[in-house]
């Protein structure tokens, strides 16, 4: 397997370049498989003192040929919040791996668990969304126009999809339903633009990418950070595709709303109508999420994929259900 191969490479990439003497671990430390996504793969550089976090990109959701390059710079970029790990090295030459890589803080903690954990997401999301995005430079994709930039990533996703003939008909009309809503109802997209409030976005906020500590917490996994309004990470964190993810969890309406309080409370610019704002994206988060289940499950079916998750094919098989999606969008189509 891939990750088997990458493992028997690491150390001796790390002891080749040196880069043990910067991290200032001792040069007999270990190198041990730590998680892997649809497009990375982990692992823990380890001498019993210090943990390190090398990872491996295999592929780019943004369709950048600098993939771990963006995402270093955005890391760098959001240090100043207190709230995110630190990163130590990046090569995105592909000269010694296939791959670019980088190489950043191992956190302490465990994953958010919705039921006890609300008060501290609003909290990093407030201090992430507070940061002045004037100071930070342009290592960020903007996203102005996220509406219509929802419908081009659901088209784009779907493309293949909607032309396979594995995929079954009632499906298909499903999705082309929907895109056809979110075309005629792209005018919701003048509210974000007349009342413009432009943060750092996640776009990946599931409960694993976060590191609930004794002390600290902390959002991770900056793969695929942009400029947007602060709605894309607050929608995506409070909707049920994301939620379900990983802790087959729904969350309340009490809870949602002690939710929003403490967001509101944090900010330090102060609030600008989000919960307006998250009810105008909702349909276009979902169309992004579906989409990209569908795309998934599609790339599952090729023998030659890198990385092949079976719990996640499952929750895209569910996901991809005609009552879920449909239940989704009750009250909007």
């Amino acid at each position: 397997m891939l990750k088997d191969t990458l493992k028997d490479k690491i150390k001796e990439y790390i002891l080749k370049k040196k880069i043990f003497l910067d991290l200032k671990i001792d040069r007999s430390f270990n190198v041990d498989f730590l998680a892997q996504g649809e497009y990375n793969i982990n692992f823990i550089i380890d001498d019993e003192k210090t943990k390190y976090v090398f990872r491996v990109n295999t592929g780019s959701q943004l369709e950048l040929t600098n993939q771990i390059s963006y995402e270093y710079n955005a890391i760098k970029a959001l240090e100043i919040s207190g709230v995110t790990p630190k990163v130590y090295f990046v090569d995105d030459t592909k000269e010694f791996f296939d791959y670019g890589i980088l190489i950043m803080e191992f956190l302490e903690g465990r994953p958010l668990e919705y039921d006890k954990d609300l008060a501290k997401a609003a909290k990093i999301f407030a201090k992430i969304h507070s940061i002045d995005i004037n100071t930070i430079g342009d290592c960020f994709i903007i996203e102005e126009n996220i509406c219509s930039d929802r419908i081009l990533e659901g088209k784009r996703l779907l493309k293949n999809y909607l032309e396979s003939p594995i995929v079954n008909k009632e499906l298909k009309n499903f999705f082309y339903n929907f895109l056809n809503w979110a075309e005629k109802n792209r005018n919701r997209e003048k509210y974000f633009i007349k009342n413009k409030w432009h943060v750092i976005n996640n776009t990946e906020v599931n409960s694993h990418n976060f590191i609930i500590g004794d002390r600290s917490s902390y959002l991770i996994d900056w793969e695929k950070p942009v400029i947007s309004d602060p709605c894309q990470d607050i929608t995506q964190f409070l909707a049920p595709t994301t939620t379900l993810w990983k802790a087959n969890y729904i969350l309340t309406k009490e809870e949602k709303d002690n939710f929003f309080k403490t967001y509101i409370k944090s900010l330090d610019g102060g609030d600008k109508n989000i919960r307006e704002r998250v009810h105008l994206y909702s349909p276009y988060l979902y169309l992004r999420a579906l989409s990209w289940c569908a795309y998934a499950w599609l790339e599952y079916q090729k023998p030659d994929k890198n990385i092949k998750n079976m719990d996640t094919f499952r929750k895209i098989e569910q996901y991809l259900n005609i009552d879920f999606m449909k239940s989704l969008l009750k009250g909007y189509m």
